[in-house]
């Protein structure tokens, strides 16, 4: 089911983006020419105002971080069969009192947030001390992805301005040049002051905002999973029973999904 979930993810994606291609082939051909719609000046002025915006406001790591972050719009969370399979291989030792050997299996889980957890079992800390840590690490993943997502926030509330910034420039322009009465030259300003403003308004709620709100959303994915894990390192930590844990585990993933189906 986890991954009929992330497919579900990819598939909106790519539909959204062909989507987005059709609407805008129609709108620019509308008119029968799509050379209207373009226009250096304006791509100019709006995609360097973004930039700009981008490079004042946002750290270097804080814009790779988010740039990277493109491509997991089109992975998806994942499941976590790998996981819980490693959580209930370490269980069942520790449920057999074969420490040693849990210590061993811990070393070879893949996850690092569910590695620290067990190892924390394994060493035998306090169940305050495994909470504290593990919602820490929780809080950290969360602060990171939403960090990401911000950064499109931002742009997209930025980039309708650097439209209307255009749409000035071109007023301007025009506003010169009736004197004279040059017909293309005011043309030209118009087109400027028009596309500035379209080109913002695409950029922002075509591109940024659809972008942060799946980031977003795979984020809440992230941190259910995330929970998920802790409950599983919890339960452990009480000496469950690895049945009683992998049960435990399937409801809660259930849970997950069908939420997440019903939010897409």
């Amino acid at each position: 089911m986890a991954r009929s979930g992330s497919s579900r993810f990819i598939l909106t994606s790519v539909l959204g983006i062909l989507a987005t291609i059709g609407l805008l082939w129609f709108v620019t051909h509308a008119s029968g020419d799509a050379s209207f719609f373009y226009n250096e000046e304006g791509l100019v002025i709006v995609g360097g105002g973004v930039i700009c915006v981008a490079l004042l406001a946002f750290r270097g790591d804080e814009i790779r971080a988010a740039l990277s972050a493109i491509a997991a719009v089109f992975r998806g969370t994942g499941g976590l069969e790998r996981e819980v399979a490693d959580l209930l291989d370490v269980s069942k030792l520790l449920y057999g009192k074969q420490i040693a050997a849990a210590d061993e299996r811990v070393r070879k889980v893949g996850s690092p947030f569910l590695k620290l957890g067990l190892q924390m079992v394994v060493d035998g800390a306090s169940l305050d001390d495994l909470m504290h840590v593990m919602n820490w690490r929780i809080q950290k993943q969360a602060e990171a992805e939403q960090a990401q997502s911000r950064f499109f926030r931002v742009l997209a509330s930025f980039a309708p301005a650097f439209g209307l910034l255009g749409t000035l420039a071109g007023m301007v322009g025009m506003l010169k040049q009736l004197g004279g009465g040059d017909i293309g030259l005011i043309g030209s300003s118009m087109a400027i002051a028009m596309l500035a403003t379209l080109y913002g308004l695409i950029l922002a709620n075509l591109v940024f905002k659809p972008l942060a709100i799946k980031l977003e959303q795979r984020t809440t994915e992230h941190v259910a999973q995330l929970n998920i894990l802790l409950e599983g390192v919890v339960l452990a930590h009480l000496n469950r029973s690895p049945s009683v844990i992998q049960e435990t585990l399937a409801t809660y993933l259930m849970d997950v999904h069908e939420e997440a189906g019903r939010g897409r």
